[in-house]
């Protein structure tokens, strides 16, 4: 019987937990203002270029071997199928960076713009 009343006890509280998480916190777009969307946007191009230069490396890894697979030995076509995953993987970060700093630009630059009061669009609110 005590069992029964503590797990009950532990799951109603789990429950109201996960139901409140979503109201606890107010989403970053809320939250950011223009100048810290700048400055997320200026890391997340420090990220993409960081994972473009190990983009280019690995390029000329896997070309090196596709140009000279017998400097590789046994242990060639591990490195090529390597390389390859590498490659893919950085592809997508470097689209993903490319993908952040876009959003961040863009809601840097909307929160700049001015705003207007509801019904009218001719006035300007100062």
């Amino acid at each position: 019987m005590k069992t029964q009343k503590t797990i009950t006890a532990i799951s109603l509280i789990a429950a109201l937990f996960f139901v409140g998480l979503p109201f606890s916190s107010a989403s970053a777009e809320e939250i950011l203002t223009a100048q810290e969307h700048l400055q997320l946007a200026k890391h997340h191009e420090l990220l993409l270029k960081e994972a473009e230069d190990k983009l280019v490396q690995h390029k000329a890894a896997l070309e090196d071997y596709e140009d000279r697979p017998y400097y590789y030995g046994r242990r060639g076509q591990d490195f090529q199928s390597h390389e390859k995953a590498n490659i893919r993987e950085y592809e997508k970060i470097v689209a993903e960076n490319k993908a952040q700093v876009a959003i961040h630009y863009k809601l840097a630059g909307e929160s700049q713009t001015p705003q207007f009061v509801s019904g009218s669009s001719n006035t300007q609110v100062n």
